[in-house]
């Protein structure tokens, strides 16, 4: 009778352990993936921002693009995530749409 329990527990931890290598892990890494993404974005609100608020002259957006994009690139590396420019360019226009329809409304 004790081999018998002993081999129904050795199998409910092989199911669990399976469970959780299965659906658990990778909905950790999406979480992790999802929290990564969100700080990237609000790093990116606030380099807009700070950009729109120091370069006053008008006419001068691809100059604050340029300063915008260097500061996250700094800042992307050093916490070593890595987007892709067109992802990175994606984040910039859209928190400058998101800046603008703020300042509109």
């Amino acid at each position: 009778m004790n081999d018998l329990l002993f081999s129904i527990i050795k199998l409910l931890v092989i199911i669990l352990i399976t469970l959780i290598v299965r659906y658990g892990v990778p909905y950790l890494k999406q979480k992790l993936e999802d929290a990564k993404l969100s700080g990237v974005a609000k790093w990116v609100g606030e380099a807009v921002k700070a950009a729109e608020q120091t370069i006053t002259q008008p006419g001068a957006g691809a100059e604050k693009k340029a300063i915008v994009v260097k500061f996250l690139r700094e800042i992307l590396t050093a916490k070593n995530i890595s987007i892709s420019d067109d992802q990175l360019n994606t984040l910039i226009e859209a928190a400058v749409f998101a800046m603008k329809q703020s300042m509109e409304g």
